[in-house]
C-alpha cells in the first residue's frame, strides 16, 4: 500500500515536473517572440525612417534641379532678350543725331533695369530651400509668377490663406515638389491655353488644385506610358509619405485637374 501510494507521489512529482518545465518553455519561447517581434519592429522603423531621409534628399535635389532648368530658361528667353535689345540699341545710335540718341539710351537704360530685375528674381529663385523657409505659401506665389511671367498661359492664382501655416519643413518640401512637378508635366504635355491653381483649407487640411485646359489623357491607359506613369505614381507615393493624397482627373480633349492635400499642424 505504502508503495503505492510513493508510485502516485512519484508519478505527481513527475508529472508537475514535466508540466512545470512545458509552462517554462512556453513562457520563454513567447519572451524570445517578443523580444524578436520587437527587434522587427525596430528594424522596419529604422528602414521606413531611412528611406524617408533618402526621399527627403531626392526631392530637394529634384526641387534644385527643376530651379536650375528654370534659371536657365528664363535667361536664354528673357534676360539674353533684353540684353540682345540693349545691344542693338546701342549699337545703332548715331552721336550726331543727340535727341534720337539720348531716346535710344534711355531705352537701353531700361532693357538694362529690367535685366537687373529679373536677374534679382531668379537670385530668389536659385536658394529654393531658402525661399521655403520663407514659407510654403511664399514659395508657391514666386513659382506662379514665375509661371506668369513665361506668357505662355493665362494664369489665374486663388489663395485663400492669410497667413503661412505651421507646416514642417519636410511636409513644405514635399509640397512644393508636387505642385511644381505638376506645373512641370502641364507644361510638357498638357498644350494647354489656361491653368488655374488654388490653394486654401479644409477641414484641417491644406489642399492645392491645379486645373488646365490641356488636351487632358486616359487615367486608365497612362500607366502603359512608362515615364508618365511613374512620375504620377511617385507623386501619389510622396503625398503618401506625408500623410496626404493626390488624385488625379483626366479626360482626353477635357484638361485636367490635379488635388493635393495635407493634413497642417495646428499649433
Amino acid at each position: 500500500m505504502q508503495a503505492q501510494i510513493n508510485q502516485y507521489i512519484i508519478t505527481g512529482i513527475v508529472i508537475g515536473a514535466v508540466v512545470f518545465l512545458f509552462l517554462a518553455g512556453l513562457v520563454v519561447y513567447f519572451v524570445i517572440a517578443y523580444q524578436n517581434r520587437q527587434n522587427l519592429n525596430e528594424k522596419e522603423k529604422e528602414n521606413m525612417q531611412f528611406a524617408f531621409e533618402q526621399e527627403i534628399l531626392k526631392t530637394e535635389m529634384e526641387v534644385k534641379e527643376q530651379t536650375l532648368q528654370t534659371i536657365a530658361t528664363d535667361l536664354h528667353d528673357n534676360i539674353g532678350q533684353l540684353l540682345s535689345l540693349t545691344h542693338a540699341t546701342l549699337s545703332s545710335i548715331n552721336l550726331q543725331d543727340q535727341p534720337k540718341s539720348e531716346q535710344k539710351i534711355a531705352t537701353a537704360l531700361n532693357f538694362v533695369n529690367t535685366s537687373v530685375k529679373d536677374l534679382r528674381q531668379l537670385a530668389k529663385l536659385l536658394h529654393a530651400e531658402n525661399l521655403l523657409q520663407q514659407g510654403l505659401v511664399k514659395a508657391i506665389e514666386q513659382e506662379v509668377n514665375w509661371l506668369e511671367k513665361t506668357g505662355q498661359f493665362d494664369i489665374q492664382f486663388l489663395n485663400h490663406l492669410e497667413k503661412e501655416l505651421p507646416i514642417s519643413s519636410n511636409k513644405s518640401l514635399f509640397i512644393f515638389r508636387l505642385i511644381q512637378e505638376t506645373i512641370s508635366n502641364i507644361i510638357k504635355h498638357a498644350e494647354a491655353n489656361k491653368i488655374s491653381i488654388e490653394i486654401g483649407l479644409s477641414n484641417k487640411l491644406f489642399y492645392c488644385k491645379v486645373i488646365d485646359d490641356g488636351k487632358g489623357f486616359d487615367i486608365t491607359k497612362i500607366a502603359e506610358q512608362k515615364d508618365r506613369g511613374l512620375g504620377i505614381s511617385n507623386m501619389k507615393k510622396r503625398a503618401a509619405l506625408i500623410g496626404g493624397k493626390l488624385d488625379i482627373n483626366s479626360c482626353p480633349n477635357e484638361g485636367t485637374t490635379i488635388y493635393i492635400e495635407v493634413p497642417y499642424e495646428n499649433e
